[in-house]
């Protein structure tokens, strides 16, 4: 998956993650709000036995979770100067690191495995638009599986590279699942619960759909339509699933597939034509994800009802 934006600042993530702790490195997702990084995902790989203790890095005010997609022979981690533990991993654990402790790290053996780098102001803010405390640390239990976080790394590992480009409400709402899992997860972060049983008011819900139906072929976020109904994106992406039924990621979807029908039954307009108008950025994943949802690419699906 690519990036949605763009982003100078620098960090341990990516490449420089990779060459930090001498592993390949591809990046998953990296996803800014404004031209602040909120999060970025990196995958690390490296088959190699042996590999030296990380050098020193300069602290920054950001978290580091890694799950891990294979078991790891040995980890060794320091904070500051002081070794924390010397262990192995089994596959499906996290580990946690702040990264103003200066984390210093030796890895034996082969290693596969997700990081998750997020900016501790992008966790605060999520704290703050729903009236939490600001998270002050990530804590893990090594020994403890994490069957959710594990289909998350599932679904990012299997996304196809363009969906960040087509489908940026998608990204702003995987980066918004994410921050909000490690915050309660593994932050402490208690939400309180949403009001009037958390559903949207009916000129909410009116204004969503207008904006998505209106906007098919548009770059929308979940900031953008939250704001126009006068609510957090945070707030606004569970509101909208529990009236709805779905994520508004998925019912915009769900309405670029249904307009698609509809051009390819009115109109002999080309299939890559309508992907355009539709918003699904390429004929290629126009045709994957109307598969998916119809059962037949567009083409067949097209013969197939003018016959």
């Amino acid at each position: 998956m690519t990036t949605v934006q763009e982003n100078r600042q620098s960090g341990l993530f990516g490449q420089r993650l990779g060459r930090h702790v001498e592993m390949v490195s591809q990046g998953l997702l990296q996803v800014s709000k404004g031209d602040r990084l909120s999060l970025a995902v990196t995958r690390l790989t490296c088959m190699r036995q042996e590999r030296e203790r990380t050098v020193v890095i300069e602290p920054e005010a950001a978290f580091s979770a890694t799950y891990k997609l294979k078991d790891v022979e040995e980890h060794e981690l320091w904070l500051d100067g002081r070794m924390r533990y010397a262990r192995g991993f089994a596959a499906g654990t996290v580990s946690a690191a702040d990264l103003t402790e200066d984390p210093r790290s030796r890895i034996r053996g082969p290693f596969d495995g997700v990081q998750f780098y997020m900016r501790k102001e992008a966790l605060d803010d999520l704290a703050y638009e729903r009236g939490a405390s600001p998270i002050s640390t990530l804590r893990a239990s090594p020994d403890a599986s994490d069957p959710i976080l594990s289909a998350m790394c599932g679904f990012l590992l299997s996304a196809p590279p363009e969906l960040a480009q087509t489908n940026p409400l998608f990204v702003d709402q995987m980066a918004l699942s994410l921050l909000t899992y490690f915050a309660e997860g593994y932050g402490g972060m208690h939400l309180p619960p949403l009001p009037d049983n958390g559903r949207l008011a009916s000129w909410q819900e009116r204004r969503a759909k207008e904006i998505m139906h209106s906007r098919l072929a548009a770059r929308l976020t979940i900031a953008d339509i939250a704001r126009e109904c006068r609510l957090t994106p945070s707030y606004f992406a569970k509101a909208f699933r529990r009236t709805t039924g779905m994520s508004p990621h998925h019912y915009l979807t769900h309405i670029r597939v249904q307009e698609a029908k509809s051009l390819l039954l009115s109109s002999m307009l080309p299939l890559a034509d309508i992907a355009l108008i539709c918003g699904f950025g390429d004929q290629s994943y126009f045709t994957r994800v109307f598969t998916r949802s119809v059962g037949a690419s567009p083409g067949k699906w097209r013969r197939e009802m003018l016959r």
